[in-house]
């Protein structure tokens, strides 16, 4: 089932499976009690677990939800489901979902996801009685923001035993004491974009502000950053790298279980703020302030923090994939809590495939073409290659046919690429699902031919 919804455009059953017999399947395994989503997410965690061995590598944590309102008519079982939040005092149906997504540190080659959380709120859920954002009452093993946490030290143990070094990467939900203080060890660090202005203490063993320590800090270097044009306006901007290591100090009353540096955490904060932008009125000044665990002590160590961070929208990518930019989940046509959420995970394995497709496209990565197609497959790819092929040397696959760009652009041109004359416009996922979706077509004729002989 796997491999017929990496080459499926959409979450549908229908359109995914070829005839009658293989659709009741496909339900009768997504409703069969037995498949757990615990089995599921082992599969994950197994496969990351292969490919980290001894590599360093980069951990993005971030929460997603999933919205199936639309859907309450033709669900027959809602379990599973919950609030997703309130929006103008109502409750989105739906699901939370906060996985681990872990990619190789210099290359960025996807590596899979190392743990995945699932869970729904209570129907009715308000946000000022909920324990969850009880600050300084609960200890943080009974709220929701855990999850910041908990994934985090079960994996590094588990499916990243084997990792070289692990960096774990969080925006500012995961600024928690907690993580600084429980996620560090020798080849562990986190970086955390701010959003608490924490009480510290400096290296002279003076008490201060954390935004105020920092901004008096002196301008160590300077640095372009790429603002993909989300939340802000898409421009190039110039930012000012400040940096300072101070000792971040435990709030008075709050409720710890345990904490393994009592007397505060050293950590490093690193300051990036744009020197100005034109014709923003509405917009501020982009400002991040990063702390890490890393001992930070040059310009160029500060610099890889940043280019780290920078990478965060890796995760996000991986979230539209299974959303609007790829196999759509929302709009799946399951009638049970149950078996989306399994449906959902079965996607997030097959999404980490064409992640990696992506990330191979301009050959700098070491990934080979056997490492995602089989022997027949690849012979198939073959013929495609020489099809798709023009007769100029732009119009020529121009990659070794053992790295896994090669397959990439064949898989692309299947799905209407024609941008090979223009760098700036590499294949995304919608081009990549479509590709995969004529290959599986294209190799169900070209196993018929082959038993007959024909090839």
């Amino acid at each position: 089932m796997e491999t017929l919804l990496l080459k499926s455009q959409n979450c549908s059953i229908h359109k995914t499976c070829p005839d009658s017999s293989s659709r009741k399947g496909a339900y009768r395994f997504l409703s069969n009690p037995k498949v757990k989503e615990s089995n599921l997410i082992e599969g994950l965690e197994e496969q990351c677990s292969r490919n980290v061995e001894d590599k360093d590598i980069i951990a993005f944590c971030d929460t997603s939800s999933f919205n199936f309102t639309s859907h309450k008519g033709r669900l027959t079982d809602f379990t599973g489901l919950g609030s997703i939040g309130s929006v103008h005092g109502t409750h989105p149906l739906g699901f939370l979902m906060h996985p681990i997504l872990i990619h190789e540190r210099t290359s960025g080659t996807p590596l899979g996801v190392s743990a995945v959380h699932l869970w729904a709120r209570p129907e009715q859920t308000k946000r000022e009685e909920s324990e969850r954002y009880d600050a300084k009452g609960t200890f943080i093993e009974d709220k929701e923001s855990y999850k910041w946490i908990e994934p985090c030290l079960f994996c590094k143990d588990g499916s990243l035993a084997k990792a070289k070094n692990i960096t774990f990467v969080m925006d500012r939900e995961g600024d928690i004491m907690e993580v600084f203080d429980r996620l560090t060890d020798n080849r562990t660090n986190v970086i955390v974009r701010v959003m608490h202005n924490r009480s510290i203490e400096t290296q002279e063993n003076e008490k201060e502000k954390l935004y105020d320590y920092v901004s008096k800090q002196p301008i160590i270097s300077t640095k372009y950053i790429k603002l993909k044009g989300n939340k802000r306006k898409k421009r190039t901007a110039e930012v000012e790298i400040k940096m300072a290591h101070c000792k971040l100090q435990w709030p008075t009353g709050q409720k710890v279980s345990y904490k393994n540096n009592s007397d505060g955490i050293w950590v490093t904060i690193i300051e990036v703020k744009e020197k100005k932008h034109k014709g923003y009125k509405n917009e501020p000044l982009l400002i991040w302030r990063l702390i890490t665990t890393k001992e930070i002590q040059t310009e160029e160590q500060a610099k890889e923090v940043i280019r780290i961070y920078e990478q965060r929208w890796r995760i996000e990518e991986f979230f539209k994939l299974l959303k609007s930019d790829g196999y759509n989940i929302e709009s799946t046509e399951l009638e049970t809590g149950k078996s989306i959420r399994k449906l959902t995970l079965l996607l997030m394995k097959v999404s980490i495939k064409i992640l990696r497709l992506k990330a191979a496209r301009d050959g700098t990565t070491d990934m080979e073409v056997t490492d995602e197609f089989n022997s027949n497959e690849i012979a198939c790819l073959e013929i495609l290659n020489e099809e798709l092929s023009g007769n100029t040397k732009k119009q020529m696959n121009p990659y070794n046919p053992k790295n896994l760009a090669w397959a990439t652009w064949v898989i692309a041109r299947l799905g209407g690429w024609k941008e090979f004359y223009n760098a700036t416009r590499p294949p995304g996922n919608k081009t990549l699902i479509w590709g995969m979706d004529k290959f599986e077509g294209i190799m169900i004729g070209y196993n018929i031919l082959k038993k007959k002989d024909v090839y």
